[in-house]
């Protein structure tokens, strides 16, 4: 048995659990039943799962949810709270399930987030983690592909070399999700894949124990970056690129050896980065055309947000205090948590839910600093730099989201699984005064 294997094993089989429900997180799409305006999915059937699993140790499991508490307790006050005024002013509205998936997906983050903290926050879990849900997205969705005759290649081909991107995205992802579904695919499905596949490369990156680089791990980000760049989902690209930058920087600042150079050339290799793929998305090939076109915030999707947001302030302004209830325009909620929840909600439910927001702000905020201080506050093998930014993608994806901008499952368990981090370094930090600082791992640039 390897280390990584022995490791995971020595927590039980919760982590095992764990592993696998995470390693889940990417296949929302597979359809397994439907209860009332709610799908069950394969990734949610392995959440439940995991909670079956904790039942078995629920001693440990209780005390692992009575730390996490502590830690998330100071904004999820106010997001029940902003969940129940919410579902006072929907009573008796279609409201297509919302407040339900809401509340499935708090008890599913809080779930993992609870088996994490009960796993001590392993590296190897996180690691393992990372690997299936990204190779296990790829291997299950060719299978389904092949029975139609249809394949990755084929896709990748006609992207790149022929640009067409309406065929990647309905004749190849959609068709794919169809089938793996009730015969019913939401334009969103590939966000919420693409969301997922931003937290499996962040959980491979932070699961990294070695002081070596991380080989693997840029093979994974360049992997990831492809498949993002394919979806064409521009909010959770822009937002894998930001990480990228900020967990370069983290790192940097944390090298006991750290030189300003250093951290200057790798800044510049980003924006090189960045820079170039600007220039090739400027020349006429085909691809390279269509790419262009889908970033250049000039279509129908940046449109329609637009006069979503006209439509929510002209709402919000009928009634400011009491909002206007379920509010559609063109059969569609207003994708921004803050302007949805003031329009179907009124004044107390935007309030409730910019604290809850705030809250997670300033825990964020805090533990960036702490770690960019004082290596010493952080203990986990995980790699903290790349901890920080699993709450990127939720608190940038609720602005511009679908279903009222609430948080999707990828965002809730990457918000989740922060908290849980950490919960477990708090712990271990009190547990075990003498590591010294020379025990921290030193922090792997990209």
């Amino acid at each position: 048995m390897t280390r990584s294997a022995a490791d995971v094993s020595g927590h039980g089989i919760v982590a095992w659990g764990l592993v696998m429900a995470l390693g889940g997180m990417t296949l929302t799409w597979i359809h397994l039943a439907g209860l009332g305006g709610f799908d069950l999915s394969l990734a949610y059937a392995a959440c439940i799962g995991l909670g079956l699993l904790m039942l078995l140790r629920p001693a440990q499991s209780l005390q692992a949810a009575t730390r996490l508490g502590q830690s998330v307790l100071p904004w999820l006050c106010f997001y029940l709270l902003y969940l129940l005024i919410l579902a006072l002013h929907l009573a008796g509205f279609p409201d297509k399930g919302l407040i339900l998936r809401q509340a499935f997906f708090l008890v599913c983050g809080l779930t993992v987030a609870t088996a994490l903290v009960q796993a001590d926050g392993e590296a190897p879990v996180l690691r393992r983690a990372g690997m299936i849900a990204v190779l296990g997205f790829l291997a299950i969705s060719e299978f389904l592909a092949q029975q139609s005759g249809e394949s990755w290649m084929t896709a990748v081909q006609r992207f790149f070399v022929q640009g067409d991107l309406n065929y990647v995205l309905y004749g190849f992802l959609r068709a794919l999700f169809q089938a793996a579904g009730d015969g019913v695919a939401a334009a969103s499905a590939k966000n919420i894949v693409a969301s997922g596949l931003f937290v499996a490369l962040v959980l491979y990156r932070a699961g990294h124990m070695s002081v070596l680089p991380d080989r693997k791990g840029q093979a994974m980000t360049l992997l990831v970056l492809t498949l993002l760049l394919i979806f064409s989902t521009r909010s959770v690209l822009l937002i894998a690129l930001l990480a990228m930058l900020m967990a370069t920087i983290l790192a940097e600042n944390r090298a006991r050896k750290s030189r300003g150079a250093g951290l200057v050339l790798r800044v510049f290799a980003l924006v090189s980065l960045a820079v170039l793929l600007a220039f090739v998305l400027s020349t006429d090939q085909a691809a390279t055309a269509r790419i262009g076109d889908r970033f250049s915030f000039a279509d129908a999707s940046t449109v329609g947000r637009l006069h979503q947001l006209e439509f929510a302030l002209a709402g919000i302004e009928h009634s400011v205090l009491l909002g206007s209830g379920l509010s559609e325009i063109n059969g569609q909620l207003v994708h921004n948590l803050f302007l949805g929840a003031w329009l179907h909600g009124g004044l107390l439910a935007f309030l409730a839910v910019l604290c809850a927001y705030v809250a997670i702000v300033v825990g964020w905020l805090n533990f960036v600093i702490r770690i960019a201080q004082r290596r010493s506050n952080w203990v986990l093998p995980a790699r903290p730099e790349w901890v920080a930014t699993l709450p990127l993608l939720p608190l940038l994806r609720v602005w511009i989201a679908g279903d009222a901008g609430h948080p999707g499952y990828p965002e809730w368990l990457a918000l989740m699984i922060f908290f849980a981090l950490l919960t477990a370094n708090k712990h271990a930090s009190r547990s075990m005064p003498q590591i010294r600082v020379s025990a921290v791992r030193r922090g792997v640039l990209i």
